[in-house]
């Protein structure tokens, strides 16, 4: 559940709180049931901010999902936005031993990756040769993109934004991506931003941050031909989104499915064949029979590479380009 503006009755909050996960939709594979969408309705900014709440969430939100999940005989959850989180990315202990979890990170780092190849070439852009900003590098997930961004095909450079307080976390990462292909890798540069400095020149732009208001202006869109935002719930506005429409590509990050796949619930996506990266790494544990946790802490670059092999092999694709709130994008 996301909101347009915060949550600021009492009584509301309290409800939500109070309002146990549910079953918000089965999900199929033609006519075969696989699974189900399980919601759990209380929007991030009431829990991720402070240790208090975010205790209360594991115990009156995150725990119960996973036994209602366990009831209807799931064995592997996908844990969706910023759910992995709360749970420190799988590796908290839980109070049951079933169903196994995986963060949805690996899947994600990669169709983040082949969306920014592809996103370079419909705007006519050789991705080799682009300076590419990551925001929100300094994260668990921001962490991983960025290594894979800078391994095999990378592009000529590539910029780790986060806040000012993880600089030296970001020069690390710098060491570390250049230390993986010192030949042929990227150029790697950090920057902090704070609101009052002037961002660096990039072509285009992945944000993984975590945020629970919008960050970008209209101004900084269109200082990039494209940006990627697999931020929650977005890093632009949707008026800064919509002002810019025809000066700059801002689109989800997404992956359609394979054929006859339905998640049978509104996201904002084109068709219900098309999912949230999360769900895809949950369907590739269910393929491939995981037994235990698949994907916690911070993928490496040998399991991103696994899983986007695997995305590939179970007809995870890109589809067309698809705006934060759901519409298709056509760039020209």
């Amino acid at each position: 559940m996301l909101t347009k503006t915060p949550v600021k009755d009492a009584a509301v909050k309290e409800a939500l709180w109070n309002t146990p996960p549910f079953i918000a939709s089965p999900i199929y594979v033609g006519n075969q049931l696989i699974g189900a969408n399980i919601s759990m309705p209380l929007p991030m900014e009431l829990w991720i901010s402070r240790p208090s709440t975010l205790k209360a969430f594991r115990k009156r939100q995150l725990f119960p999902a996973l036994r209602l999940a366990d009831a209807c005989g799931l064995g592997m959850v996908a844990l969706g936005a910023s759910t992995p989180y709360a749970c420190n990315y799988g590796r908290l202990p839980r109070p049951l031993a079933n169903p196994s979890i995986t963060t949805g990170h690996a899947a994600t780092a990669a169709m983040l990756k082949r969306w920014a190849v592809h996103a370079s070439a419909e705007t006519n852009l050789n991705f080799g040769t682009i300076r590419l900003a990551v925001f929100g590098a300094a994260g668990r997930l921001g962490k991983a993109v960025s290594r894979f961004i800078g391994y095999a095909e990378t592009p000529s450079e590539l910029i780790l934004i986060d806040l000012p307080d993880k600089i030296e976390i970001l020069k690390g990462l710098a060491a570390e991506i250049v230390d993986i292909s010192p030949w042929q890798g990227p150029q790697v540069s950090v920057f902090g931003i704070d609101g009052s400095r002037t961002l660096p020149a990039f072509d285009g732009a992945v944000l993984v941050s975590s945020n629970t208001v919008p960050y970008l202006s209209a101004t900084d869109l269109r200082r990039a031909r494209f940006w990627i935002d697999d931020s929650h719930p977005r890093a632009a506005s949707l008026a800064a989104e919509e002002a810019t429409r025809g000066d700059t590509l801002y689109i989800e990050c997404y992956a359609r499915g394979p054929e006859g796949l339905n998640t049978e619930f509104p996201f904002r996506l084109l068709t219900p064949r098309d999912c949230y990266t999360c769900f895809a790494e949950g369907y590739l544990a269910w393929k491939e029979n995981i037994a235990g946790d698949f994907v916690t802490g911070i993928p490496d670059i040998t399991r991103i590479a696994k899983v986007s092999d695997l995305l590939e092999e179970y007809g995870f694709t890109l589809g067309p380009f698809c705006g934060k709130s759901g519409g298709v994008i056509q760039y020209h």
